[in-house]
């Protein structure tokens, strides 16, 4: 065969099948971009950069090699795909450990924002502050032009909520004074000092405010409550707006959300196990009185509203009384109880001779509606009642002194349950160290069963070349979100007998500890333990309510 025939012969062209290489390329690029990204983020999450590239550069490699060892694609192309799932997973895990995973939802956010794109009215916004007004129906606010009427109200509006909102505020205030308007918010129940706004442009915001929400801009003294929206990071979120006007001139108390503050269930307002169990079952019983306390700001309107949705509202008749109710429960028929002396005895009279099965009152201040109260819950009905107190013994005490008679308040009293909202440490700048060990004898911490502990950053973060850094997780402000504390009693034949027999408070925390509850502290010690909150925290919350509010009515209990 001559030498034309056998090249003739030779199948060529064939070597590289794309329906296999399409695949390997598709793996190497998310690779790849995924290796970018680490390669950004290490730093953010102060993990050692240089050696997590090596490492997984010699991943990729060694990844490579097995696919071109390996007998038959099938298998090398699923090696491959799993030494790639492993370095992400591994590099997540390290970042987890070292600072959390929360931030990266806003990380994925800006990218697909990247990457999409938005309308030239709202980037021109980003620039200018970052929000995007929108108003109640959700059209939003075009930025206004240089040296246009609506930009010092269009600034003045983003001077007060950029900050606050990055921050994860949830109240905002702008009040008038002498020649400007000072800004204060709260985050997770501390209040923070806001920037100082000119007088005049402070007063325009108001008015933009008034507009968005669709108020009336004219009445600049009355009272005005309405709703708008904020796009902020390309998420919609529902904020109220409140006007008041004064002397000194109108005020806006901005409000984030705030129907999403009562959307807890039971299960997560931070009971423990053995909590959630004993509640569940209270609630199951339907009958008698169940106390619920906390101090003012620490989740008692959460916990009244998640306890209600347990009872099903199509199989009981279900009812409120409330100052200010603060969303609507479906199934419950809410009262809101008027202003004015004597208002709150007589609507619980009232409600109570209507005859629901359930009834929750949000706080009671006054002896009369306490005894409506405990004669409601002898008829086999169950009645929730708010109480602003710092513990179960305080609760207690309180509601004795209210009803004025200990047989009367206890007879059908079945549960206490008090809390506290512990702020939770930032993940990704919170600090270790070795504690005190006489400190932790002090607080009833074992020093050999107590490693690390946490605390907040006192100085700020900082880059691989010392530059400071500001925490995108927690914008600096070291704590991210709250947890709820509980502790409960349960009012038994053994409690109502040391009661009526003139026991004293000794006695009574020996029942407690008899039925194996734990104190707020004990919960909270706890908390900090697992490195979710710190010893300062703690201390400042359960300074909180430590007295006995006053509201028992000049009544002693007997």
């Amino acid at each position: 065969m001559q030498v034309s025939q056998i090249v003739a012969a030779i199948e060529y062209g064939n070597y590289i099948d794309p329906l296999k290489v399409v695949p390997l390329l598709i793996v190497i690029a998310i690779w790849a971009k995924m290796l970018t990204w680490i390669d950004k983020d290490a730093e953010h999450a102060r993990l050692p950069r240089t050696i997590l590239n090596m490492v997984f550069l010699a991943g990729l490699f060694f990844a490579f090699l097995l696919f071109l060892t390996l007998p038959s694609y099938a298998l090398a192309m699923t090696a491959f795909v799993i030494v790639a799932v492993a370095e992400i997973a591994v590099y997540l895990i390290l970042r987890h450990q070292k600072i959390g995973l929360g931030d990266l939802t806003k990380q994925i956010n800006k990218y697909v924002q990247s990457k999409v794109g938005s309308k030239k009215k709202k980037d021109a916004a980003a620039e200018s502050g970052g929000l995007v007004l929108l108003d109640r129906k959700g059209t939003p606010f075009a930025p206004p032009e240089s040296e246009s009427p609506d930009e010092p109200a269009y600034n003045a509006a983003q001077t007060m909520l950029a900050e606050p909102v990055r921050r994860g505020a949830e109240r905002i205030e702008l009040r008038p004074t002498d020649g400007a308007a000072s800004v204060k918010y709260s985050v997770d129940g501390v209040a923070v000092d806001g920037k100082t706004i000119p007088k005049e442009d402070a007063a325009a915001s108001v008015t933009l405010f008034k507009r968005l929400a669709g108020l009336d801009i004219n009445d600049r003294r009355k009272p005005q409550t309405g709703s708008m929206k904020l796009l902020v990071e390309g998420k919609k979120r529902e904020i109220q707006i409140q006007t008041a006007g004064s002397t000194a001139g109108e005020s806006v108390v901005v409000e984030i959300e705030p129907k999403k503050r009562y959307e807890l269930r039971v299960d997560q307002l931070g009971l423990t196990e053995e909590q959630l169990e004993l509640l569940e079952q209270t609630i199951a019983e339907g009958q008698g009185i169940v106390l619920l306390a906390a101090p003012k700001g620490h989740g008692l309107t959460s916990l009244s509203y998640a306890i209600l949705r347990r009872h099903d509202a199509f199989l009981s008749n279900i009812q409120s009384i409330e100052r200010e109710p603060q969303i609507d429960l479906e199934g419950v028929t809410q009262h809101k109880l008027a202003p004015g002396a004597g208002e709150e005895a007589k609507q619980v009279t009232w409600v109570t001779s209507q005859e629901p099965d359930v009834l929750m009152v949000d706080r009671v201040e006054q002896p009369a509606s306490a005894e409506a109260l405990a004669d409601f819950a002898a008829t086999g009905r169950r009645a929730y009642v708010g109480l602003r107190s710092g513990g179960v013994f305080e609760a207690l005490k309180l509601w004795r002194s209210l009803v004025g008679d200990d047989k009367r308040a206890i007879k059908d009293l079945k549960l206490i349950v008090a809390g506290r909202l512990l702020r939770k440490l930032c993940s990704a700048c919170k600090m270790d160290y070795n504690p005190d060990p006489d400190t932790l004898r002090k607080l009833n911490m074992p020093p050999e069963r107590v490693g690390k502990l946490f605390q907040a950053r006192s100085q700020p973060l900082t880059d691989n070349r010392g530059r400071p850094q500001v925490c995108e997780f927690c914008m600096d402000m070291h704590f991210k979100g709250r947890a709820g504390i509980f502790e409960m009693f349960v009012i038994d034949d053994e409690v109502r007998q040391i009661i009526l027999g003139g026991g004293s408070d000794n006695q009574l925390k020996m029942i407690f500890k008899k039925q194996r509850q734990k104190y707020l502290q004990e919960i909270a010690l706890s908390r900090a333990v697992s490195g979710q909150t710190s010893l300062q925290e703690i201390a400042r919350v359960m300074r909180i309510g430590a007295d006995t509010p006053p509201g028992s009515g000049g009544k002693k209990p007997r």
